[in-house]
């Protein structure tokens, strides 16, 4: 990567130069290991199947057969995030190519910021394109276009999910030893640990607020129309035994948008505080 170092016209690149090489040098890393070629298959599977079960339904507004592909985005940002940022720090320690590279006249924030970007590339593109491919096939065979614009406001919270998800695995791959751990801590995270905390909530009339799965449910709400309320409390009758009281929480869209944001810088700021700090012998 001696690109990283040195520039055709002798000068010294700046730190967002070495950033975008080292995101260039990382983005085709995955392509090499096949994981951005894995991510499409993924996702072409997920289109497929979803198309095949809304085909064969009686047409149905835009938003309805919209609602059906954006409920599965965030579970494929989750594998995205996953492959993409979960071991993108702690494989140059384990593969110890981190020898080749920091040695460089190099920054390791230009280092942390490149392969944050690759991540979070990466991961939008998968995004984009799933979308891209669903509107198109709900647009096609919904019996009106109604409220057209709200797939467009799930796509713009569904990569900002995207990023949150990012900085999450950055952290994660941040501190662990190991890529596989990594990978497979930073995947349960989002796919089951915090939502699990985030159920447990149900039994209560206040929301998790702070949960960043919690705010990837706006994904698909933002479909509804009307938007759902916060809370909304729900009563089952169960014979011999009372009432069972539950509650539904939905996160207003505001509310989704900031604690997405502020996942995204707390993890960063974490993650690369970590990396400054870590060694080689690590």
């Amino acid at each position: 990567m001696s690109e990283v170092a040195h520039t055709g016209t002798g000068a010294a690149p700046s730190d967002m130069q070495q950033s975008l090489t080292v995101m260039k040098y990382d983005l085709l890393k995955h392509m090499r290991s096949r994981r951005l070629l894995g991510m499409f298959a993924i996702e072409a599977i997920l289109l497929v199947l979803i198309a095949g079960l809304t085909l064969g339904e009686t047409a149905r507004p835009f938003i309805d057969t919209m609602g059906n592909f954006a409920s599965l985005a965030s579970t494929l940002v989750i594998i995205a995030a996953t492959l993409f940022a979960g071991d993108a720090i702690v494989s140059e320690f384990q593969g110890r190519t981190g020898y080749l590279l920091f040695p460089n006249p190099i920054r390791r924030s230009s280092i942390f910021m490149g392969k944050f970007l690759s991540a979070t590339l990466a991961t939008m593109v998968v995004v984009v394109i799933y979308y891209a491919v669903a509107i198109g096939i709900s647009a096609a065979v919904s019996s009106n276009l109604q409220n057209f614009e709200l797939a467009f406001a799930s796509l713009g919270l569904a990569l900002l999910y995207s990023v949150a998800a990012v900085g999450l695995g950055m952290l994660v791959s941040s501190f662990m030893k190991g890529s596989t751990g990594s990978l497979i801590l930073t995947f349960f995270l989002l796919f089951l640990i915090l939502p699990s905390v985030d159920s447990i909530f149900s039994l209560v009339d206040y929301p998790p607020v702070i949960s960043l799965t919690f705010a990837s449910m706006a994904i698909t709400a933002v479909l509804r129309v009307p938007y759902p309320p916060a809370t909304d409390k729900l009563i089952i009758p169960l014979e011999g035994f009372g009432e069972f009281v539950t509650y539904i929480h939905t996160p207003p869209v505001l509310t989704a948008v900031t604690v997405m944001i502020a996942w995204t810088l707390v993890t960063i700021v974490l993650a690369y505080f970590l990396f400054q700090r870590r060694e080689m012998s690590a």
